[in-house]
């Protein structure tokens, strides 16, 4: 299939991990010229948030911002639908990820955010109508996925709460990557100013505020990571100073992701990842806990 993007390809390599997706690193050569790229399979049913995530990831890379932004194929397409999945091939973005025990990594990650969301902007052009706020596609989840009444009541709640804050405040909105994790951050020690962020395929229009929450919440094991990327964050965009207070309000929106995310997977029978069902209702259970705690709107030293 790799032969729809009329690269001669050397050699191609599974790759860990991937909760989402399955990914291949791919060589190509051209005479004594050498390339490297990533091939992504997505399921069909995500298609839709795929290819909307690709678009945004190619609006970063316009303002030269390194995204892993898709190449086209030979015929034009952002992505290759097959019987498998929708299938792209990415470019590739060298770095390391971050250590979330390190300040200056975390800083640097927090610097990263704000450039990502600065380069994409407030174009919702590549997001797809569902995906705009204030996100139809969580009432249409919400409805339809088999969910405990106490998690579904928990979860709705989150996302009342959530629109209900933006309409109040006007917070900065726009694209946001929506899944910026540790593992999606490439940082390259002989030149910062290229760090990068990979792996697009939340991408929705929401308060931007969403993606430091969703930081938060992915770092929640080492809370002192946040204080870094929030410092490193600001010296990009201080703007983020006056919505911080808001922030356990987001980081329970984000837990209502996990919550559907987590009910799609246990409908869909999803098990990649070395995820096993019982770790699916577990993290079930975990979104819950999430929903339901008392958040710190802010660490202090923001």
């Amino acid at each position: 299939m790799l032969a729809l993007w009329g690269r001669p390809v050397q050699s191609v390599q599974k790759l860990a991990g991937g909760w989402n997706s399955t990914t291949w690193l791919v060589r190509v050569s051209s005479g004594a010229e050498s390339a490297q790229y990533v091939a992504k399979l997505a399921d069909s049913d995500d298609g839709d948030a795929f290819r909307s995530g690709l678009r945004v990831a190619s609006a970063a890379a316009s303002h030269g911002f390194p995204s892993g932004a898709p190449v086209l194929t030979a015929d034009g397409r952002l992505a290759v639908d097959l019987p498998e999945g929708v299938l792209a091939l990415l470019r590739y973005v060298p770095g390391r990820s971050p250590s979330a025990v390190s300040d200056d990594d975390m800083r640097r990650v927090g610097g990263t955010l704000a450039r990502a969301q600065l380069a994409v902007g407030a174009d919702r052009a590549g997001v797809s109508e569902q995906h705009t706020w204030p996100w139809a596609w969580a009432d249409v989840c919400l409805q339809e996925l088999p969910m405990a009444s106490r998690v579904h009541d928990a979860a709705a709640r989150a996302l009342d709460e959530a629109r209900d804050v933006t309409t109040r405040i006007s917070p900065r909105m726009g694209v946001v990557h929506g899944d910026p994790g540790l593992d999606a951050f490439r940082l390259r020690d002989e030149s910062p100013q290229e760090d990068g962020l990979i792996d697009w395929a939340a991408a929705m229009e929401a308060p931007l505020l969403y993606d430091l929450a969703s930081f938060a919440v992915m770092t929640r094991e080492t809370p002192e990571a946040l204080p870094p990327c929030l410092e490193g964050y600001r010296h990009v965009a201080p703007e983020v100073s006056g919505e911080l207070r808001h922030l356990g309000v987001f980081v329970r929106l984000r837990w209502m992701c996990h919550a559907i995310y987590f009910a799609s997977r246990l409908e869909r029978g999803i098990t990649r990842g070395a995820a096993s069902e019982a770790e699916n209702r577990e993290r079930l259970s975990e979104a819950y806990a999430g929903l339901t705690e008392p958040v710190d709107p802010a660490p202090r030293s923001a």
